[in-house]
């Protein structure tokens, strides 16, 4: 089974504009069609739609903000466990 041309991101005419459509800001959060629908399904993203299931637009705000809420911070882990043992210099 193949995707649907519809199903596929495209780049948008200019990556820095506060409105996108829904290939657009797929493009632009690098994943797929079908993965930003489950996400915005999923209360993941705010979007607006021109009419009652009509068009989707994603805000720039709205994507910016999706990354601040699912950016990771590398914690420093804590050893565990006994010591290495250094090799004394000869």
């Amino acid at each position: 089974m193949t995707a649907r041309a519809t199903d596929q991101p495209i780049k948008p005419d200019d990556l820095n504009a506060p409105y996108f459509d829904i290939r657009e800001a797929a493009y632009v959060m690098r994943i797929s069609v079908k993965t930003l629908r489950r996400r915005i399904a999923a209360g993941r993203i705010s979007v607006s739609r021109d009419t009652e299931g009509g068009r989707i637009t994603v805000s720039r705000e709205a994507i910016d903000q999706y990354f601040r809420a699912t950016q990771v911070h590398a914690v420093p882990s804590a050893r565990v466990g006994r010591p290495r043992q250094h090799a004394a210099a000869a």
